[in-house]
Formats: structure tokens, C-alpha cells, sequence
């Protein structure tokens, strides 16, 4: 385990006490499990050793605050053969439902800042973390669209979950992205930009359109129809006005209709479209 003895983990969770690290190894488990399967991957995962420090501090603190979230509400309960029952320590009062619920707050609070700066310090690094990160399938799954994290995400629209929450809320980025926004612009040029994005080469023309384009997708995913129409709009005006510095785009299907339609209004400018 990465988080090897009560020692490491009370450094980092203030409120564990006591020498019982047995209670504790489960819901760590459990969280190493999901960093590798939402966060690094498995390989970028086993690079976290005391040869490379910052790396193995970051992810032992992401380990260490997913896995007493949801060790919180276990941590006082034996079940016994007539139920459960709350452990009680007489030299100690017994905390408020309030004062548990802070506690899983401010866990959460930990737990999303950690996972943050770990994404951070993760885009800011090369050598093996980044061959392993970026060679990751889960860096390709958090870096599937114009956006790759909760602090991203926010600087465009309103998200009030965590990061936690924002996994989840991915499959609802893609949907948006997919459904909304390539049908405008190409998936062509949409996959286009995603790609420099995860190469970090993207060009000036490109990066012209990465404001609406996150504007847009932050709209939609937040409902507001009438805003997201409006910055895809101002993307596609962008493209067609120089439709030769996107060659994904003029190549595309969405181009092509666009000139067939073009065409049949000058041929007959009697054409009354929606009518």
C-alpha cells in the first residue's frame, strides 16, 4: 500500500488517533483503487515512491483523504450479533452529528484540493510521470474535451460539486460536446483542438476558439441553451470567415453542406428557409 502505517497516515488526517491501523487499510484500499482507475493509471500510479518525493506526497494525500471519507462513518460502529452498536470511549464525549457532518466537509474540501493540485503538478511535469500520465488511458479520458478540471471548468460556468462529483459529471461534458457543439463546428476540428490540447501544441488560430468553445460547453451543461448557441455561433463565424486556417473544418461534411446550401440561395435567391 502506498500509505504503509498509522505514522503516515496521521501526518497527513490530523483527527486519526490510536495505533489501529487494521480499521483504516480497507477504505484506503479502496482509494488507491480509484486513483488509479480515475486519476493516474496504473503505471504513473507505481512511479509514486520516495524516489520521486513530490510525486508519492501528492498521491499518499489523495489516498489518504478518499479513504477516511469513507471511513468516516464507519469508524465508531461494531457490529455485534445483535446489530450495530457505537463504540464508546468513557474518557472521551461522544461527537455531535453536526461536528461528523464538518468533519466529512472538510474531508471532502481536502480531498478535491489534493486531487487538484495533483492534476496540476501532473500537466507541469516531464520525464517518465509525464511518458506515464500522458500515456495513461485515464489521461485520455480527463483530458476528452476543452476542459480538464473542476478550477477549469469554473473560470467559464458554474459547477458547485467537487471533483468527485466532476468525474461523474464528464460522461454529461462529453454528451454536450458531442450533441451540441461538433454538429455546429465538426467533430473533425472538435477532435482537432482536444488533441493539441493533450499535446500542449496547439496553435494561435486554435487557441482563438477555446474561449467560446468552454463557454459554450459550460452553458449547455448548466442549461442554458440561448448562451451556448451564442458562443458556438461566434466560433462558427470565426470559421467561416477564414475557413482555410481550419482545414479540419473546411473538409469536413458540416463545410460542405454549408457551401451546397450557399450555392442554391445564389442560384435562387426566391429560397425562404423554415417556411
Amino acid at each position: 500500500m502506498i500509505i504503509e502505517n498509522i505514522e503516515t497516515l496521521k501526518q497527513l488526517i490530523a483527527t486519526v488517533a490510536g495505533d489501529n491501523f487494521d480499521k483504516y487499510k480497507p477504505y484506503l484500499a479502496t482509494a488507491e483503487r480509484f486513483v488509479k482507475r480515475e486519476i493516474t493509471g496504473t503505471e504513473l500510479f507505481d512511479l509514486a515512491t520516495p524516489t520521486e518525493p513530490d510525486l508519492l506526497a501528492m498521491v499518499q494525500s489523495v489516498v489518504a483523504y478518499k479513504g477516511y471519507l469513507e471511513a468516516i462513518p464507519f469508524l465508531d460502529l461494531l457490529e455485534t450479533d445483535s446489530g450495530f452498536a457505537v463504540v464508546r470511549n468513557t474518557n472521551l464525549a461522544p461527537a455531535s452529528p453536526q461536528r461528523v457532518a464538518e468533519l466529512k466537509a472538510a474531508t471532502a474540501a481536502k480531498l478535491d484540493e489534493a486531487i487538484e493540485d495533483l492534476l496540476e503538478y501532473l500537466e507541469a511535469e516531464n520525464g517518465d510521470i509525464e511518458a506515464a500520465w500522458k500515456g495513461s488511458t485515464t489521461y485520455t479520458l480527463i483530458n476528452d474535451n476543452y476542459v480538464s478540471s473542476i478550477r477549469e471548468f469554473r473560470k467559464y460556468g458554474r459547477f458547485a460539486g467537487n471533483r468527485i462529483d466532476f468525474i461523474a459529471f464528464i460522461p454529461v461534458l462529453t454528451s454536450v460536446r458531442k450533441l451540441k457543439i461538433e454538429p455546429v463546428i465538426s467533430k473533425e476540428l472538435s477532435e482537432k483542438i482536444i488533441e493539441g490540447l493533450r499535446d500542449g501544441d496547439l496553435s494561435d488560430d486554435y487557441k482563438k476558439l477555446l474561449s467560446d468553445l468552454r463557454f459554450a460547453l459550460a452553458y449547455f451543461a448548466n442549461g442554458d441553451e440561448a448562451s451556448g448557441q451564442s458562443f458556438v455561433a461566434r466560433v462558427r463565424s470565426v470559421l467561416m470567415a477564414d475557413p482555410d486556417k481550419y482545414p479540419e473544418f473546411k473538409s469536413s461534411a458540416i463545410y460542405a453542406a454549408t457551401q451546397v446550401a450557399e450555392r442554391d440561395i445564389s442560384e435562387d435567391p426566391f429560397i425562404v428557409f423554415g417556411a
